[in-house]
Parts: C-alpha cells; structure tokens; sequence
C-alpha cells in the first residue's frame, strides 16, 4: 500500500516536472527568438559604431565656452569652462539652401574682431551636404571664405576635373575659386574640413589630412563685408543662388593664427563636438548646437535666418573618428 502511494507520488512529481519542462519550453519559442534577435541587433550597431553614438552623452547648448578674464580680443589668461569633454552636441543646424543662413552683424567694420588681414589665418567645420546647393560653408566675400564644389561646379576642381566633392578656399589675393578634391567625399556623410594660411602659402585640409596647398605672393586686406555662415555675404551676387548650402554644419571655428597640422589633426580627432586647441588665436567659435552664438568670449554671436536645428545626429552617416 505505502509502495503504490510512493508511485503514485513520483508519477506526479514526473507530471510536474513534465510541465514545467514544458512551460520553460513554451517561453523560450515565445521570448528566446525575440532575445536571440535584440542580441544580434545590439551586436550589429556595435560592430557599425551606431550603438556608441547613440548612447554618447550630449552636450547641451553652451555646455563650453571660453572665459576671457581680461574681456573680449585679450588673450591672457583665456580659458575653458564648463562641460568640455568632446560630448556630440544635442542638437544640429540645418539648412535647406534657400535663404537659411548665419549673419554676423558688425562684422564689416575694421574694429571688427573678425576683421583677419595678413598672413595667417585658419577656418576649421564639420559639414553634411545633401545637395545642390553646396557652396558657402563660410564666406566674408573678397577677404576670406570657405566653400565647396562638387563635380566641377560652380567651379573646377584642382589639379585635374575632378567629378566629386572639393574644398574651395578663397583670400583677398587669391579669389579664384582654386579646390582640391575631398579624398572619398560625398553627400549625405559627415567631413571636417579645414583651410588656412600661413606666410605666402595656403593649405586645404580634410578629415584631418593636408590635400593640397598653394604658393600666394601677399596676405589679406580688409573688405568691409559681413562674416556670413552658409551662404554668400548678403549685398555680393556671386553665383545666385548656387552660393547656399544645403545641408548642416557645425562647429564651426575661426583664428587668427596658423595651426599647424597635428593642431589639426586633433580637431579632427576630437571630432563634431570638439574643442578649440588654440585659444589665444580664437576669433570665433559657432559650435551651431540649439544656437548661433560666439562661444569664443568674443561676442560675435550670429543672427538665425531660417535656419532650424533638429534633435537628433545623423547618426546614419557620422562615425566617431
């Protein structure tokens, strides 16, 4: 009697066991595949970079600036403050290329900080065109500008007709449109690009790699025209409406200095969000994260034309150099 009550009671602990075996199965056909195949996406943004972008922390608007003790134009003591890590900024400008652009007001006058005459001189951005029109990155018409062609158009691309993205970099004694091709550039993809001059040569720069340069026999003179970002300076012709650029840029910097190229380099390297490496020769500094102010401490802080900014980084198309 105790022995068929003993087996009656295995026969249900086995019937149990049974069950649960069989609800443990049940939950993984139902959640095991879906686990398998988040596993595998998070894999696959790790292995694209995309995760670690989108997990980056953010700078918020203004999260760094540089401190001028002495006020604005004094170089002594200048300083960071703030949150300056490097953080990919919250947010990302944009233009359409149809009258959207960033006007510095007073930037034509010859007291103006932005006012860079001689021989040395540096412009640093990073940009993402989405097409026609592509052209002014930075423009202070017939003193200095940074601009791009793209197959040839509105100018041709240095040494031989190259049909891709080219960096334009034009100064007061050499306005001619002279570009070098950006190795691998295209739309719809982040590029840093950076022109300078310093002593009778000028330099073209992208993603941190010196792509041409040029032999100039004088330095830069004043023109009283305004600092423009994304567009021609208002009052100049130029091409029309191919001096626009559609697309987004950011961080954008300006010296009156000569970097050199580890300088550079370590822009590139800091990536989107990064810092200025030479503060005493900062002019302007326009990260363009939620706004277009100066963040240099010399208060050349920009006027928004209908510019938007949107929330989100093309995380698509940037890769964290």
């Amino acid at each position: 009697m105790a022995s068929g009550k003993k087996n009656k009671k295995n026969n249900l602990s086995r019937t149990d066991a049974n069950e649960k075996d069989q609800v443990a199965m049940e939950y993984l056909l139902s959640y095991g595949w879906t686990t398998l195949i988040i596993a595998v996406v998070v894999l696959i943004l790790a292995v694209l970079g995309i995760l670690s972008i989108a997990s980056t922390p953010r700078a918020e608007p203004g999260a760094c600036s540089v401190y001028r003790p002495y006020g604005p134009g004094n170089p002594s003591m200048v300083s960071l403050i703030g949150t300056c890590y490097n953080e990919l900024p919250r947010y990302i400008m944009e233009s359409k290329g149809a009258g959207d652009f960033v006007f510095v007001n007073g930037s034509d006058n010859y007291t103006s900080y932005l006012n860079i005459i001689g021989k040395n001189i540096t412009i640093t951005a990073w940009v993402n065109v989405n097409g026609a029109p592509y052209h002014d990155v930075v423009d202070k018409e017939d003193q200095y500008g940074m601009k791009l062609d793209y197959n040839n158009q509105p100018h041709a691309c240095a040494p031989s007709y190259y049909a891709g993205l080219c960096l334009e970099w034009d100064t007061y004694n050499e306005w001619t449109g002279t570009s070098f091709p950006i190795p691998n550039g295209n739309f719809g993809q982040w590029e840093f690009v950076a022109v300078e001059m310093s002593g009778n040569y000028k330099y073209w720069y992208a993603n941190g790699q010196l792509i041409g340069s040029q032999y100039v026999s004088s330095g830069i003179n004043y023109v009283p025209s305004n600092f423009v970002i994304g567009a021609i300076t208002p009052g100049y012709s130029g091409y029309g409406s191919a001096e626009w650029f559609n697309g987004s840029i950011a961080n954008v910097q300006l010296y009156n200095a000569s970097l050199s190229s580890n300088q550079i380099n370590l822009l590139y390297d800091e990536g989107i969000g990064g810092v200025p490496v030479q503060l005493q020769g900062l002019v302007g500094w326009w990260p363009l994260n939620g706004n277009a102010n100066d963040y240099s401490g010399n208060g050349n802080d920009g006027h928004l034309y209908n510019n938007t900014f949107t929330g989100s980084l093309r995380i698509s198309n940037y890769n964290i150099p």
